[in-house]
């Protein structure tokens, strides 16, 4: 339905129907003819083009945000602080899955080139599609990456991730383990790296020694914590605690125990990067390192509604440290 239209039925032009439809003071137009218009407008079931319309206004009122699999829990708490963040700037989140664009990457190329939303927020997922997004958006939008820098100039934002790794590879070390194996993210990810850091450093400062079979990067996905950890299992019999990147793949670890026959913590203690709801409520609740999620979205949001802000370089959310949060999925080890 277009306003060309809603003019055919109302029997005006189409220059008096968007009139109409932004709410032009100064348009000069009987009541009945104004009143036909908004009639047509209600029974055609006409929605004005939010990128239209932005051509001839200064903002949308829109705020873009990808993320990677919009069913992964993690996820829920950062769009939880952009979503009240935004709403108390007068603004309103749209939700894009990047794992699965393709062809609708490029409705959304469309609204960030034709000035469809205000800002952008990319938690890249090491995909094609990630820098294609990211250089359109910071060609004609605020951009804000989030945990992962790509090839563009865009303001990042992180979490604390090296110290949440050292926190939990210390709690380990704490009940005695000396064998800690690595489930980690994406090679490519900039938090992968920082997590690995964290954990090395830890071992390191400990007196432990880490070998490259110790670690395997994968998916944060329960499908592919489960494949991971198994080849660290088998590849490390030895191995009497795991450390996963998230919380996800962890619940995939845990199956990957059980599958040997194994129990958790007694044959292998988990911990897991990121705390949400059903750690709590698994087979074996997970003990967990809680990240400041809530105030990376609230963040994010902040630094693409401030156009005083420089949109390049690197803020990491220090506002709350990472937090151990104790389950029973971390013991002593039995061996």
């Amino acid at each position: 339905m277009t306003i060309s239209d809603i003019a055919k039925a109302a029997g005006v032009s189409p220059a008096v129907v968007s009139r109409v439809v932004n709410r032009d003071k100064t348009l000069r137009i009987g009541k009945e003819t104004r009143a036909r218009v908004q009639k047509a407008i209600d029974e055609l079931d006409y929605a004005p083009n939010a990128a239209a319309r932005s051509l001839r206004s200064a903002s949308s009122g829109l705020i873009a945000m990808v993320v990677h699999d919009v069913t992964n829990p993690v996820y829920g708490e950062i769009l939880r602080g952009a979503q009240q963040t935004a709403g108390a700037l007068g603004k309103a989140i749209i939700v894009s899955d990047g794992s699965h664009l393709d062809d609708r990457a490029s409705r959304l190329l469309e609204l960030i080139g034709g000035n469809g939303v205000d800002g952008l927020i990319l938690q890249a997922g090491g995909v094609n599609s990630d820098l294609v997004l990211a250089r359109a958006g910071r060609k004609s939008v605020p951009t804000v990456l989030l945990q992962a820098a790509l090839d563009t100039n865009a303001h990042l934002v992180c979490l604390p991730d090296s110290r949440a790794t050292q926190i939990a590879t210390d709690y380990l070390l704490s009940l005695g383990h000396t064998r800690i194996g690595c489930l980690a993210t994406g090679r490519e990810l900039t938090f992968t790296r920082n997590r690995e850091r964290g954990w090395r450093q830890a071992m390191e400062l400990a007196g432990q020694s880490v070998d490259a079979g110790s670690i395997v990067y994968g998916h944060p996905s329960i499908e592919d914590g489960r494949a991971s950890a198994t080849q660290l299992i088998e590849a490390n019999p030895s191995m009497t605690a795991l450390l996963c990147f998230n919380v996800v793949a962890a619940i995939g670890a845990l199956q990957a125990v059980q599958d040997r026959g194994l129990r958790v913590p007694d044959d292998l203690s988990i911990v897991a990067i990121h705390d949400i709801d059903l750690a709590d409520h698994l087979s074996v609740p997970l003990t967990t390192v809680a990240m400041p999620l809530f105030e990376m979205g609230a963040r994010a949001v902040e630094l693409v509604s401030d156009k005083s802000t420089g949109f390049e370089g690197t803020t990491t959310i220090d506002t709350r440290d990472p937090e151990l949060v104790v389950r029973k999925s971390a013991a002593a080890p039995s061996r």
